[in-house]
């Protein structure tokens, strides 16, 4: 479990100070979720140097990783851009939409924690933009109820289908409390996956 000082609390919380809707990243599923993906980048990707975060949005997961990793270089890519201005005061960051990133230079590790957000045209046009040789770490869930959520999967085996991962570095499922189910009065449970492929030259899907 990640420790943090002072200093990075009193950061974050100016953050939500300024931008009230940072708070969602802060919800326990949001921050279980950042603290399982970097112990498995320490665990799995120690040397991993050059990190890009697509779907970055206020830079918390770049923080936290930055603790974990702290002579990492990471980058930041988000549409949104009072977010990303936020994170790019630590990180260094790219405005734009994922689909249209191109990389100029090495990178040992990309992250995407958003894939229930895109469409497959989206997802694969993403993946197919990966440099070959490159680790990637992909997250998603099984929240069908969420009306952003346009390509949820139903269990582990069918997420890496969709997410193509090809060949699994490691794989698992982390349950997590959802929206509160008013029939039976109890919380739901929902599951939350995550994946770590590499990518090669024969991974690509036009």
């Amino acid at each position: 479990m990640l420790q943090y000082d002072n200093e990075q609390i009193i950061d974050w919380m100016e953050g939500v100070r300024k931008h009230p809707d940072m708070v969602n990243a802060f919800w326990p599923s949001q921050i279980n979720s950042k603290n399982w993906l970097c112990d498995w980048v320490k665990s799995y990707l120690p040397s991993a140097n050059r990190i890009i975060i697509f779907g970055s949005w206020y830079g918390v997961l770049a923080d936290m990783l930055k603790i974990k990793l702290p002579k990492s270089q990471i980058m930041c890519v988000d549409k949104d851009k009072e977010p990303l201005l936020w994170s790019a005061r630590k990180h260094a960051y790219w405005h734009g939409d994922m689909v249209t990133f191109e990389y100029d230079t090495r990178v040992d590790l990309v992250i995407n924690t958003s894939t229930e957000h895109m469409t497959q045209w989206e997802y694969d046009t993403w993946y197919n933009n990966i440099p070959e040789n490159t680790y990637f770490i992909v997250q998603g869930n099984n929240h069908y109820d969420e009306k952003d959520h346009i390509r949820s999967c139903r269990n582990l085996d069918e997420f890496k289908e969709l997410n193509r991962i090809q060949n699994c570095l490691h794989g698992d499922v982390l349950e997590y409390e959802g929206p509160w189910d008013k029939i039976n009065n109890e919380p739901t449970v929902l599951q939350r996956y995550m994946a770590i492929g590499f990518k090669t030259q024969h991974d690509r899907k036009d």
